[in-house]
């Protein structure tokens, strides 16, 4: 979001790729095709990848620096159910960057790839975001579980609403074409959105494609109270909220896509209570799946060990009931 610093850092030794690759991004000497073509269904559907499933709930959360990659998969493979990783791939990082962590995470847990995050969107044209997924695809195929096309979609700050559609629906296209598993994250804004004409819930009505609203596997909510007039929407509005989305997009599962602070330093104490409090809803909406994805994994649950207050909450959180 626009008042939240994004940034992610890779294992060392992928710094020198990152000199010598170019990006899929702006700033790349990459070539980026000047029209982009349209993404169609394989001719043959049985020669569709098979994707190993999904449990009902995931628990998520989202590392947007992968540069501790034995300490993080200590720390996942830990908790006392299997995580599921949104990987934040840096804008301006080429895909082999990050193929130790998507080799090192993978079979530890589930994985989402986050191509283009929010803060970058309005930065990249719609080739430069083409080229992104396509690249990811090609490099990752079936080792991730769940592509998020679109980040924080109806946000102030990604730009027009047909610029942002188009780059989200080429993007859907593409992974859905291959064969993958989609995804978008909505940016949830009651009374606090600086124009009303990225209020949620009538942006998503009136901006989505249809094909995107009727193909959706997960449509996920971010959510950060400081960013909203400290404001805690009360379990009845949650399942609202999800209720509706869940009839917008007849067949998506549907939950958080970001939980968090925006600001790193916030106190640990309210870190804590408020990751018990999301984690922990018992939303009743229909095909409701969890989700969350705390934002700075990384940032807040290392060193590990030994386990921190923070990390504790998560385990405590993710601790099935007797």
């Amino acid at each position: 979001m626009a008042s939240r610093a994004r940034t992610s850092r890779l294992l060392p030794a992928a710094c020198l790729c990152c000199l010598l690759a170019a990006c899929a991004l702006p700033g790349s000497a990459a070539h980026v095709p000047s029209a982009v073509p349209s993404a169609t269904s394989p001719t043959n559907p049985s020669a569709r990848p098979v994707l190993r499933p999904l449990p009902d709930v995931l628990n998520g959360v989202t590392l947007d620096d992968v540069s501790a990659l034995p300490q993080l998969v200590a720390s996942l493979e830990a908790l006392p159910q299997r995580p599921t990783e949104r990987i934040v791939f840096d804008q301006g990082e080429p895909p082999s960057a990050y193929t130790a962590a998507v080799a090192a995470l993978q079979p530890i847990s589930y994985l989402m790839a986050e191509p283009v995050d929010s803060s970058q969107v309005a930065g990249a044209s719609l080739a430069d975001y083409h080229a992104r997924t396509a690249a990811l695809l090609a490099a990752f195929g079936t080792r991730i579980d769940l592509w998020e096309v679109g980040n924080e979609i109806n946000g102030e700050w990604l730009g027009s609403a047909a610029d942002v559609t188009a780059k989200v629906a080429d993007s859907y296209r593409q992974v859905a074409a291959a064969g993958g598993r989609t995804a978008i994250t909505l940016y949830y804004n009651p009374n606090c959105s600086e124009d009303t004409a990225h209020q949620m819930l009538p942006w998503t009505r009136e901006n989505v494609p249809q094909d995107l609203k009727n193909g959706l596997d997960y449509v996920l909510v971010s959510y950060y109270e400081d960013n909203c007039h400290h404001y805690r929407p009360p379990l009845s509005e949650w399942n609202q909220v999800f209720t509706e989305l869940a009839q917008l997009f007849p067949h998506a599962r549907v939950g958080f896509g970001e939980n968090g602070t925006s600001e790193r330093t916030a106190p640990l104490d309210q870190k804590a209570e408020q990751l018990t409090h999301y984690y922990t809803l018992p939303v009743t909406a229909p095909r409701y799946m969890g989700g969350h994805f705390w934002w700075y994994y990384a940032e807040d649950m290392l060193p590990y060990p030994p386990a921190n207050a923070l990390w504790t909450a998560l385990s405590r959180a993710l601790t099935p009931l007797s």
